[in-house]
């Protein structure tokens, strides 16, 4: 019997430390720190947008062809009307994208 419970701790022990180190490494992707440049949603152009980490060309097109229908951004949540731009992203790429003309300053809402 004492043979079988430690078989079953062991077994245990193994399966915890496996789940622990898959949940610490998965954490660690989403951590990853980006870099790159800023823009300023309202008045950026594809190439500028393009320069922002994780846009393609193709988000960018897109980003700047909704401006132009609809007018300039109000808020960075708007973004989420572009198609393909999730709140994911949003969160990852707020410090890189700013808003003029709240208060005359940039904003980066």
């Amino acid at each position: 019997m004492d043979r079988v419970k430690i078989t079953r701790l062991l077994l245990t022990s193994l399966w915890l430390l496996f789940v622990l180190t898959i949940s610490v490494a998965v954490s660690a992707g989403d951590e990853e720190k980006l870099t790159g440049k800023t823009a300023n949603i309202n008045t950026a152009d594809v190439e500028d947008l393009t320069q922002v980490p994780l846009i393609t060309r193709d988000l960018a097109e897109r980003i700047v062809e909704y401006r132009e229908e609809v007018g300039d951004f109000q808020v960075l949540e708007e973004l989420l009307q572009v198609d393909g731009f999730t709140y994911k992203l949003l969160e990852r790429l707020r410090p890189f994208l700013l808003l003029e003309g709240l208060g005359g300053d940039d904003c980066t809402c």
